[in-house]
């Protein structure tokens, strides 16, 4: 084929292209359906109030929380972290996603026991399941 009717014709398939990828796009970015919205079905998440007079902790629905902070971060695109939601006990928007510890039950915040260590791993009894993992990963005890 010639390339003078080469260059359009791979124009044309690149316009396609983009032009598909604009209506999935737009296609699951309207609305609350699309792929993966039963992925949390009855799933739950532990949150915790970082205000220091309530310091609230409880689980709740991992869908509703995910589906929440995403209309958050619609409102606000130019968000550079998670937005806190409202808490249920003090009304503040001061709750974040948290992790009870399996071992001693806390609830903390990811990142509690300090640089350096796993995110995961306990302020009060030290233990962190991605710590054990990797240890197991590696064969040890």
């Amino acid at each position: 084929m010639e390339e003078s009717k080469k260059k359009p014709i791979m124009i044309g398939v690149i316009i396609a292209c983009f032009v598909l990828a604009g209506v999935i796009t737009y296609k699951y970015s309207i609305g609350t359906e699309g792929p993966g919205t039963e992925v949390f079905k009855g799933q739950s998440v532990w949150v915790k109030c970082s205000n220091s007079d309530c310091g609230a902790e409880y689980e709740m629905n991992k869908q509703v929380y995910f589906d929440s902070v995403d209309e958050l971060v619609r409102q606000n695109p130019f968000l550079m972290q998670t937005p806190p939601l409202v808490c249920e006990k003090c009304g503040e928007e001061s709750v974040f996603q948290a992790v009870k510890c399996p071992k001693c039950e806390v609830v903390f915040f990811r990142g509690a026991a300090g640089r350096g260590e796993f995110a995961d791993k306990c302020p009060e009894c030290g233990y962190s399941r991605s710590a054990e993992l990797r240890k197991q990963a590696k064969g040890e005890k």
